[in-house]
């Protein structure tokens, strides 16, 4: 069973419409993350929670008469010592007996949470755009399902329940006083209120003190794996001892570690202070009343020992509302996901009118809306053509590709993939149309052939066989020691970066999608690599729609159709590798640029 898919609101808008109550436990944010079951096993926790705490209470009530039937040598609110003590025993089984099933309804409950909040993240990972995926976010989400979701289901398992059973504790305590004495009542009462506005002072300081926090960790994480990244550039540089960037981010996390500390400490001492005025107010309070004659030796004794139990009551509970913000960042970060704006998705497959065909009609787009990368573009790749997109850096090459496989849409115009507009394609149909090979590849942590046959599952073994062949693979799982069956290591480490895009290339053949886009495939590669994929590309042009990004003159020259970018994000040239050459334009100067580059020798 999964959790709800989204969150609600924090606050209810305004317009005569009633603000939602406080909230100390968060539990507005935990229950939409909770499965039906871990909701109702919450409620039930809570009202065991409250038993307990009436209990207890009730049990500290009981020590008044006990104190009573001693001191006076008979029965007290009509029963003897002995009954009252029967009284304490009774209450106490029951007390033991609810706590004991509370405890494994809390932890329930906890562990309901973190199955069911890392199914609702999962899921609605899956519904995101491509596009909202970045870097610093797969960090968050890393540390989110691994110690997040674990650090807010300890709230649930260790600390809402105590604080409820600790509240529930000190109302019965409070009332239950003013039937005994009035002044120990009113003592209770008026000190209640005033040492939690007091705590709630502490835990608001602490919350605002973590919340400085998280951005000085996740730069540093940030960094750290940045650092990790770049090994071979810092050390050909000579400068792996000292990255100043990680240095830098983790003097600041320091700095706010140490401010942190102070603040957290001030809170927990406003905390601790608070509850040593009130346990020395009231035995003050109990020392006047036995002086006056108004309570006897023994009375004045259970007077001060429910004092000191009431303010260690309202001490623990500071505590450990302080200690529900350890759930409040992953709860935060949960939130973030879950409220994501996600792309429209179709309710069901549409006609595909001209398979293979993709086609951008005046599109504009801009991942900030006051700053855009594409102003009117208009591309039309009939089925099985080539087309090659050229231009300077940040012309909006790549953005093209990726508006074609939906990492966002489009903020004007119209982007058609198959003759259908995007927008009315759902996301299967869509990925069912299109393979990737970008420059940057990521193999799983799998076998060398398991990375091939994600590009189809249901391949025969001959299939996958095939289409490594044609992409060069065969030759790395030749040399592998296992073979087929060597794991390439978690992002494919174990292979080269041309290697890592050979699997790439086989995926795609194996797959056999009617269009397939290319980002700088071979930018990067050797002559060897560059070989195997510049082959594996001619055989997917039989098959394939392929729009390719690339620098490379082999590949641009025989394009059936060049798309000429400007630095604005406008077309400037559309044509063949001939026509345009004869124009002189834009694509003249790039050609001519990469025709002296390619020439180029290491002169003695």
């Amino acid at each position: 069973m999964t959790a709800q898919q989204t969150l609600p609101p924090r606050t209810r808008p305004a317009g005569g419409r009633r603000l939602p109550l406080p909230d100390p436990l968060m539990l507005r944010d935990f229950r939409p993350l909770l499965s039906t079951r871990g909701r109702r096993l919450l409620r039930g926790s809570l009202v065991l929670e409250c038993a307990t705490g009436v209990l207890e209470g009730l049990s500290l009530l009981a020590l008044l008469p006990l104190s009573a039937a001693l001191a006076q040598g008979s029965p007290a609110a009509g029963l003897g010592v002995g009954g009252w003590l029967i009284v304490l025993v009774v209450l106490a089984i029951v007390a033991g007996i609810v706590r004991f099933r509370d405890a494994i309804l809390g932890y329930s409950v906890a562990t309901d949470f973190i199955d069911s909040a890392q199914r609702a993240i999962g899921d609605r990972l899956t519904v995101l755009p491509l596009g909202w995926f970045t870097g610093e976010r797969a960090g968050r989400i890393s540390r989110l399902v691994s110690d997040g979701t674990m650090a807010a289901g300890q709230v649930l398992a260790h600390i809402a329940g105590p604080v409820v059973s600790g509240v529930a504790a000190l109302v019965t305590l409070g009332v239950g006083s003013w039937f005994w004495d009035w002044r120990l009542g009113l003592a209770l009462t008026v000190s209640a209120p005033l040492l939690l506005v007091v705590l709630l002072l502490g835990k608001r300081l602490k919350s605002w003190s973590d919340a400085s926090l998280v951005a000085g960790t996740a730069e540093v994480s940030t960094r750290v794996v940045e650092y990790a990244a770049c090994q071979s550039a810092l050390r050909a540089a000579g400068r792996s001892d000292d990255f100043a960037p990680l240095s830098e981010a983790c003097r600041a996390d320091d700095a706010a570690r140490r401010k942190n500390l102070w603040w957290s400490s001030l809170a927990l001492l406003i905390n601790g202070g608070a509850g040593q005025w009130l346990i020395c107010g009231l035995i003050v309070l109990a020392a006047q009343l036995a002086t006056s004659g108004a309570l006897g030796a023994i009375q004045t004794i259970a007077f001060i020992g429910i004092a000191l139990r009431f303010a260690k009551t309202l001490d623990l509970l500071g505590s450990r509302i302080v200690g529900v913000e350890n759930a409040r960042e992953p709860l935060e970060a949960t939130r973030e996901i879950m409220t994501a704006p996600t792309l429209l998705e179709a309710s069901g497959e549409t006609d595909l009118p001209s398979p293979g065909r993709v086609e951008l009609e005046d599109v504009a787009f801009g991942y900030d809306p006051q700053r855009p990368v594409l102003r009117g573009v208009s591309l039309d790749a009939a089925p099985g053509t080539m087309t090659a997109i050229v231009g300077p850096s940040g012309s909006g090459k790549t953005t093209i590709a990726r508006l074609v496989a939906r990492f966002w849409d489009a903020d004007g115009g119209s982007v058609r993939v198959g003759g259908a507009e995007l927008r009315t394609q759902p996301t299967t149909q869509l990925m069912d149309q299109i393979s990737m090979v970008f420059q940057d590849v990521y193999l799983l942590d799998d076998t060398l052939e398991a990375n091939v046959r994600l590009g189809r599952e249901d391949a025969s073994d001959a299939e996958v066989r095939e289409a490594a062949e044609l992409a060069g693979v065969s030759e790395i799982a030749a040399r592998l020691p296992e073979g087929w069956a060597s794991r390439v290591g978690e992002g494919g480490r174990a292979l080269s970066g041309g290697e890592r895009q050979r699997v790439s290339i086989a995926r795609a053949l194996l797959k056999r999608a009617p269009v397939v886009l290319l980002d700088e495939a071979t930018s990067a590669l050797d002559a060897e690599n560059e070989a195997h994929v510049l082959r594996s590309v001619e055989h997917l042009r039989e098959t394939a729609t392929l729009l390719v990004i690339a620098h490379k003159l082999d590949t641009v020259q025989k394009a059936d159709q060049i798309l000429v970018l400007g630095a604005d994000g406008t077309v400037r040239e559309r044509g063949r590798h001939e026509e345009l050459l004869a124009r002189g334009g834009d694509y003249r100067r790039f050609w001519d640029r990469r025709v002296q580059a390619a020439g180029w020798t290491l002169g003695g």
